[in-house]
């Protein structure tokens, strides 16, 4: 009985430490350090080869070998260390699962459930703890409106189905009904936005998710285009603008809409029955407002506030002494 316990904790302590050893241990060196003559070693090494699970296939047991007089050891993804969470840790995984799952945003509840269960099973005896600590907590509860039209907005994107929305911009109270493909989904400073093809307008627009009135399915079907990043157009396109950032106001005739495109910049657009447009931009500073609206010639002007076009009119009076 002392040969097997002796035996057991020399494989015990023969695995993990050649398994630390990317170039593996010679074995005449491993023999010395567990006090065991080389044959001996060789025998232990030999049984530990028939290690693992006993349904499991090849790929499951140990990995041991003797090679140019070195032994090496590859764990099974079974036999390494088993994730390990503490209270806290499974308590804030939880909170992520109960909110996506209670807002109603993901539609993804059969594998939100699955991983809600696999996650327990890992906390083991700490399960009980994280629950209680995730159900003490209180998450704030989204607004349904938005929450049903993000879920039916994610649906659409991965299904490429078109949908048409009733939709509100800041300048204008009255919603306006347009066909979108849906490309992707954006939550960017607090707000929920949908990024897609505005057939209304032909080109491509991000729209705030909470001024959409009405949400329903349209028959029509699309392809996202090869050469769209949502992460990129996110990083582009969204801006933020600070406490000291200025609305300005700038009017497009139909020529500068036609040159515009689908590069909009963000902004809440209003286009007139005559094919012109009224840009509201947040700027920090004239700088790059100006610039903008000089590109379009005689077709753009700022009209309002009067500080953006006092800067209107300083960088005219200096590209005429420039020239």
């Amino acid at each position: 009985m002392r040969d097997v316990s002796q035996r057991l904790r020399r494989l015990l302590f023969l695995v993990p430490y050649v398994a630390r050893h990317e170039q593996g241990v010679g074995v005449d060196d491993l023999a010395d350090e567990i006090g065991v003559s080389r044959e001996r070693l060789l025998e232990d090494l030999d049984m530990l080869s028939m290690v693992g699970p006993p349904d499991g296939d090849p790929g499951e047991y140990l990995l041991v070998s003797v090679e140019d007089g070195r032994v090496h050891v590859d764990l099974a993804q079974h036999l390494t260390r088993p994730l390990r969470l503490t209270p806290a840790e499974g308590c804030s995984l939880l909170l992520g699962i109960k909110t996506l799952r209670e807002s109603g945003i993901a539609p993804f509840d059969d594998a939100l459930g699955s991983a809600e269960a696999k996650l327990l099973e890992a906390l083991g005896r700490d399960a009980d703890e994280a629950e209680k600590m995730a159900t003490g907590t209180v998450v704030a509860e989204p607004d349904r409106a938005v929450a049903r039209h993000l879920r039916d907005l994610i649906t659409a994107a991965r299904r490429r189905q078109r949908v048409e929305i009733d939709y509100a911009s800041a300048s204008r109270h009255q919603a306006e009904r347009r066909a979108l493909d849906p490309y992707g989904i954006v939550h960017h400073a607090g707000s929920w936005y949908v990024v897609g093809h505005c057939h209304k307008r032909g080109d491509r627009r991000t729209f705030r998710i909470d001024r959409i009135a009405a949400l329903t399915e349209n028959s029509g079907r699309f392809e996202i285009p090869g050469d769209f990043d949502l992460e990129a157009y996110r990083r582009e396109r969204l801006y933020v603008p600070s406490a000291d950032a200025v609305a300005v106001c700038v009017h497009l005739d139909p020529v500068a809409v036609a040159r515009v495109g689908a590069d909009w910049p963000v902004a809440d657009v209003t286009v007139g029955d005559d094919g012109s447009a009224d840009v509201v931009i947040d700027c920090e500073g004239y700088e790059w407002v100006t610039g903008w609206v000089l590109g379009f010639g005689s077709h753009a002007r700022i009209t309002h506030p009067p500080e953006a076009r006092r800067a209107m009119r300083e960088r005219l009076a200096q590209l005429a002494l420039s020239a």
